[in-house]
């Protein structure tokens, strides 16, 4: 993001028209591996495994099962996700009484691999097989969630596999809409972007068009990342007859596994998602927008 904004700087400065070409390289914030040992208090045991994908990568993960449920998440982290780093995140989940799977992708942490569009799905694949073929987890117990860049893989793994519903936390609706949201609007006259391919072909406008499973859409009035405006947008492209979208007051990209009201709206949507319409009273700022589909 910096070196975009110094690049757009650069190029107004000597007003021309430019086109600033995105490669798929440029888009992954990789971060590697720290200890793992400040995990190791938490309320379940961490089953550290390794996830065989379908083009030889082996994949870190951990599943932390809580013999009190059935139901269980399947975590898609954002851009700089590596699960060793993400505490607030996993705890937040797990205080929703389900079980979890969380990864890192191909080329983060201490995975081998490059970081693409089309390995990331492999990856995303690879974590729900393991869910279905090697714990024995009914699809139906299956819930997908994926956060900010994690979205698009989340959508595209329940479009190819069976699940029980679908979160999207500060979604993306393709890269296309994104640019728009990061470039001022003062350097649109001057500058424009060119994406890879591969990058423009993932769309979760398109995706989210193919699932009937219920879908609920969270983000932060306040995300400059990933602005509400493209939750509002999947919601209303949604083809769910079961669609919610919950807008959080005072809520940023990454920091709304800490509020009451993102916990209270996932522990309804992962368990009785049918009494929704009743998220109100204290922990919902009265400026929060919960829309409900009304087909």
């Amino acid at each position: 993001m910096k070196t975009l904004i110094i690049l757009a700087a650069l190029l107004l400065s000597i007003a021309s028209c430019t086109t600033i070409k995105i490669k798929e390289s440029d888009v992954f914030d990789v971060k590697r591996t720290i200890d793992v040992e400040h995990f190791k208090q938490m309320l379940y045991e961490v089953e550290e495994k390794r996830l065989n994908t379908s083009d030889s990568i082996a994949l870190e993960a951990w599943f932390i099962d809580n013999p009190n449920t059935n139901k269980t998440v399947l975590y898609f982290g954002g851009n700089g996700f590596v699960i060793e780093t993400s505490y607030h995140i996993i705890t937040s989940i797990l205080k929703q009484n389900v079980n979890l799977l969380v990864f890192n992708y191909r080329g983060y942490g201490t995975n081998k691999g490059v970081p693409s569009i089309e390995g990331f799905k492999n990856d995303a694949l690879a974590a729900y097989d393991f869910l279905v073929d090697e714990k024995n987890i009914d699809p139906e117990n299956i819930l997908l969630h994926g956060h900010s860049m994690g979205t698009f893989f989340a959508t595209y793994t329940a479009n190819k596999r069976k699940s029980n519903a679908l979160v999207l936390e500060s979604p993306i609706t393709d890269l296309e809409d994104w640019s728009e949201t990061v470039l001022p609007w003062f350097l649109k006259p001057f500058l424009k972007f060119e994406a890879d391919s591969a990058l423009l072909k993932n769309s979760n406008l398109q995706q989210i068009k193919k699932l009937d499973i219920p879908v609920f859409l969270i983000t932060g009035k306040d995300d400059n990342i990933t602005p509400p405006r493209m939750a509002e947008k999947l919601f209303h492209t949604s083809a769910s007859q079961k669609k919610y979208l919950l807008i959080i007051e005072k809520g940023g990209h990454n920091d709304l596994p800490e509020k009451a009201i993102y916990r209270q709206a996932i522990n309804r949507f992962y368990h009785s998602r049918e009494d929704m319409s009743t998220l109100k009273g204290p922990l919902i700022d009265p400026s929060s927008l919960l829309q409900l589909s009304r087909k």
